[in-house]
């Protein structure tokens, strides 16, 4: 599917279709763990979109070459860019279609609290007026049941945003539930706020605000041995290249939005790693 046929289709579905496709995409994500577990040849990986439909598409088309290949998105989907509906629209009729190859994880944007404040919110009151609290409702409900990490071949943990302060181990990830609406557990929130820092070995405050944290070579390092692991992915923070490579090579941040000025990019995982351009 080329970028005009999906802006056409998925950009500016009614309030039926809409509520239609997030109720279908709601079954299949409860029916998921808090944790994903991945076993392909291969990953790609999805940044932040926040509306880029047109790296959306891209990434999907990728996808679609390649055998035995899962891709996972790692959140933030709306609010910001001009396309918010389309992109959110586009991957839940993907995992709709594909529940076993293609996964969504939950990001900061994926609240109330985000939504309210950077666009998303008033992108529905715009479309539908006095219909789109039924229609946020429905999207809220898929958010609350998104995963919040994933697990590729027992090597690499994927999040949103990087390392909680109180996780010690992948159980405690499998066992944090998923958050609901608004997520407050410090496990799920500072897993889909924190970032890194090659200025902090723990942690310190992140400049964020409240309750979320910067974290460093040492508690990462620590995480990834104590757990079996080589590698953090991540998203959340724009980098030029849409990915960059920090703390001693332990951690991939990958970013996909256009819109910041950087040029979008995909991460593929298998043995080793490489890079798409989305452009």
């Amino acid at each position: 599917m080329d970028f005009e046929k999906a802006l056409r289709k998925f950009d500016k579905l009614s309030k039926e279709e809409t509520i239609s496709l997030c109720e279908e995409a709601y079954g299949l994500f409860r029916r998921e763990p808090p944790l994903l577990k991945l076993s392909f040849e291969r990953i790609i990986v999805v940044g932040d979109l926040h509306g880029d439909l047109e790296s959306c598409v891209n990434a999907l088309s990728n996808f679609e070459k390649l055998e035995d290949t899962g891709i996972v998105f790692l959140g933030d989907y709306v609010d910001r860019g001009p396309y918010q509906s389309g992109v959110i629209n586009l991957l839940l009729d993907a995992k709709k279609n594909n529940p076993e190859k293609v996964f969504l994880l939950r990001g900061n944007h994926e609240t109330p609290s985000m939504n309210f404040s950077y666009g998303f919110v008033e992108l529905l009151i715009r479309r539908f007026r006095k219909e789109y609290e039924e229609v946020y409702d429905a999207y809220l409900k898929v958010f609350s049941e998104m995963p919040f990490a994933a697990l590729f071949e027992d090597s690499t943990i994927l999040v949103h945003g990087g390392l909680a302060r109180r996780v010690k181990s992948i159980k405690e990830l499998e066992e944090a539930g998923k958050g609901g609406i608004e997520p407050e557990d410090p496990i799920i929130f500072e897993t889909i706020w924190n970032d890194p820092s090659e200025d902090v070995e723990e942690f310190a405050p992140n400049p964020r605000g409240p309750g979320t944290y910067l974290f460093g070579k040492n508690a990462l390092h620590r995480f990834l041995r104590e757990n079996g692991l080589k590698m953090m992915v991540r998203g959340h923070e724009p980098v030029p290249s849409g990915y960059g490579i920090s703390l001693q090579g332990s951690l991939i941040t990958v970013f996909s939005c256009r819109f910041y000025g950087i040029r979008p990019a995909a991460l593929v995982l298998s043995g080793e790693y490489s890079f798409i351009n989305l452009d």
